[in-house]
């Protein structure tokens, strides 16, 4: 009787393993399946030092877990947060956050304003102090920065009529419980199984935009809006309108990105970022709600009336890319099908 029961142990044991050996080759199969196909060339990269400020284009980044880096400016290292409650402000809030300029050099962050003032913050001041404090950020979701003293609360106070503004800024160590987990079952179809850590990003540390989607969008406006009003880190262009909405994976350079998930939009689109002004008829949020939402179903659920524009990303393999370059993706298994999304 013993020996039966180590023998079905062993059969049982062994049946675990070869099926979850076989996952995985299926699984590894799937994600090489398909042929990296050029479509593209990288049109513009962006990145944002302090979160819902102007955005700084540039030429080249370096592409690791966390996002976009530029020489000293890494993207979103910076979040704007309420004193006592540690609540993250963003331009949904306080739409003219968007023109504050800011740029990272030789170990200082400068922060500039449209009436002329400005605030200087030296970076090592800022590490000797230590002084940690918590940002709580989307759905209350805590990560830990390090304050950047009086002068910059004090500059952003005034910005955004907020008398508790402080700044705050990661840096590597710091707690953070911001991750985005995705599973094959997480969105409609072809989802990778992967985490990504966070800190005052969104949802992914990446977000990849095309040009020809925001040409179709804008042939649809009165008003037309620019790429930046979507606060890309990746543009792309010379490929078909809503192309993004296929691909698996995204391959420039030595550089591969696993796309996770749709990048479903908000109010912040509608903020114009030279004027700092909410449009007021909401566009081109409304418009986008006509052909962009999401499917019926678990995705529906999920974002609701917020129309899809772009597609989130994180690492798989870090590098350097630089505009001009050429984009290959990995399409989905289900790219030949009819659209994800509704169209006019």
């Amino acid at each position: 009787m013993i020996e039966d029961k180590k023998l079905l142990i062993a059969i049982v044991g062994t049946s675990i393993i070869a099926y979850n050996g076989v996952r995985y080759l299926l699984n590894n199969f799937r994600n090489r399946r398909s042929p990296l196909i050029p479509i593209g060339t990288v049109g513009a990269l962006y990145v944002y030092p302090v979160k819902s400020c102007k955005g700084k284009s540039v030429f080249s980044v370096y592409c690791d877990e966390l996002g976009p880096v530029a020489g000293e400016m890494r993207d979103r290292q910076f979040v704007v947060i309420n004193g006592e409650t540690g609540r993250f402000w963003t331009a949904t809030s306080a739409p003219c956050m968007v023109l504050i300029d800011c740029e990272v050099r030789d170990g200082v962050l400068t922060m500039s304003y449209v009436d002329g003032s400005s605030v200087k913050v030296i970076l090592e001041d800022v590490v000797k102090r230590n002084d940690v404090r918590t940002a709580r950020v989307y759905k209350n979701e805590r990560c830990d920065g390090l304050d950047c003293g009086d002068d910059a609360a004090t500059f952003l106070s005034n910005i955004i009529q907020d008398s508790d503004a402080r700044l705050l800024m990661y840096v590597d160590g710091l707690f953070t419980e911001r991750a985005r987990v995705t599973t094959p079952t997480s969105w409609y179809e072809d989802a990778p199984s992967r985490k990504d850590k966070l800190t005052f990003n969104d949802d992914a540390p990446f977000m990849i935009n095309t040009q020809s989607s925001l040409d179709d969008l804008n042939r649809k406006l009165h008003d037309k809006v620019t790429i930046e009003q979507f606060r890309p880190v990746i543009v792309v262009n010379n490929c078909d309108a809503f192309d993004e909405d296929k691909w698996y994976s995204v391959h420039i350079g030595d550089v591969a990105l696993q796309c996770t998930k749709p990048c479903e939009r908000c109010v912040m689109t509608t903020i114009n970022s030279t004027t700092g002004m909410k449009h007021p008829s909401l566009e081109p949020l409304k418009t986008l709600r006509k052909y962009r939402l999401a499917p019926e179903g678990p995705m529906r659920e999920l974002f609701k009336d917020c129309p899809i524009f772009g597609v989130d990303a994180g690492v798989i393999t870090p590098g350097y890319i630089h505009v001009g370059q050429t984009v290959y993706v990995r399409y989905k298994r289900a790219y030949q099908k009819a659209s994800l999304f509704h169209r006019s």
